[in-house]
């Protein structure tokens, strides 16, 4: 009954505009309304149609050899072996290997270029910063990638005697670099966004900038900052070309940063064009799939969940 009772309030709320403009005649009112709910529609209806068509081409997966288990723990990645074999535990470990150090490696730096940008540099200098930070954020992902191969690469390899210099720990370094302008921009607007009266009244008590800042300013844009957190999480954990050319596009489970290993995405781009429509191997691709969408919803309400337990007791 509850719910039923909040159904019906939301459809009164969401109908009660297009009433009141058909009641009062104003039929520009009505068709934005028309036109906006249509757009609202369309683009959930067409996200729903992505994760189910995505849900029921992965559902085969499931029951193949090994189930659940055996795709994501247990089974290798052997499409070639006798019998084929199609578990995805090398690639969703790759994936959490490289975006959590792309994000160890890109937050701190990405936030204290947010802090200077907006709290330190004097204004001719912040004009310059964020326009550097947004040409950073707007170069191809295959740029990025073919530059750390290009360096990192060959460093890697004389460095720590690595076979081929490919391992998880670049395509880290350099997915670093491609996250980082995304958390900065973002994490400066939530900065500017404090309002000036705040920092205007804890000046006047006498404390110092970096008291201001600290106590003041990063309490009170905390959930911009993890906004921009969780952008450049999205921007890393989706992220298919730049970790492909640097991970080494291996199938063995990854145990360190400097192993060999495939990303989710760098799998699914790798093998998908060998995989025939409803075959086996389709069907594993499409479920490795399902799983990033899967991990990508579980971190963001996971981030949301610490942001809401952790805003009573800043702001």
């Amino acid at each position: 009954m509850a719910a039923m009772a909040v159904l019906a309030g939301s459809a009164t709320t969401l109908l009660s505009p297009a009433l009141a403009a058909w009641r009062g005649r104003r039929w520009s009112d009505l068709a934005l309304w028309a036109a906006s709910l249509s757009f609202v529609l369309l683009g959930t209806g067409a996200l729903l149609l992505i994760v189910l068509f995505v849900a029921a081409e992965a559902l085969p997966a499931l029951k193949q050899t090994g189930g659940l288990g055996g795709l994501l723990f247990d089974l290798p990645w052997g499409p070639l072996a006798d019998p084929p074999s199609y578990g995805i535990l090398h690639a969703w470990l790759s994936s959490l290997m490289v975006t959590a150090l792309a994000l160890l490696l890109a937050v701190p730096v990405a936030l204290g270029v947010a802090i200077f940008t907006s709290e330190i540099a004097p204004p001719l200098l912040r004009g310059l910063l964020q326009p550097c930070m947004e040409l950073l954020a707007g170069i191809p992902s295959v740029v990025y990638g073919f530059f750390g191969y290009v360096t990192l690469i060959p460093l890697f390899e004389n460095s720590f005697g690595l076979a081929a210099g490919e391992c998880i720990l670049a395509a880290g370094l350099i997915l670093a670099v491609m996250v980082l302008p995304f958390v900065a921009s973002t994490a400066t607007e939530a900065l500017r966004g404090v309002p000036g009266n705040l920092r205007e009244s804890a000046y006047a008590t006498g404390v110092t900038r970096w008291h201001v800042i600290q106590h003041v300013v990063l309490r009170q844009a905390a959930p911009g900052l993890f906004a921009a957190i969780v952008l450049g999480l999205a921007r890393a954990i989706g992220e298919a070309l730049a970790v492909l050319m640097l991970t080494g596009n291996a199938t063995a489970v990854p145990n360190s940063p400097m192993d060999r290993g495939q990303p989710i995405t760098a799998l699914i781009l790798t093998e998908l064009g060998e995989a025939g429509v409803d075959s086996d191997k389709y069907h594993a691709l499409m479920a490795a799939g399902l799983l990033l969408m899967v991990i990508t919803v579980a971190i963001n309400l996971a981030v949301l969940a610490l942001k809401r337990r952790m805003l009573p007791r800043h702001v």
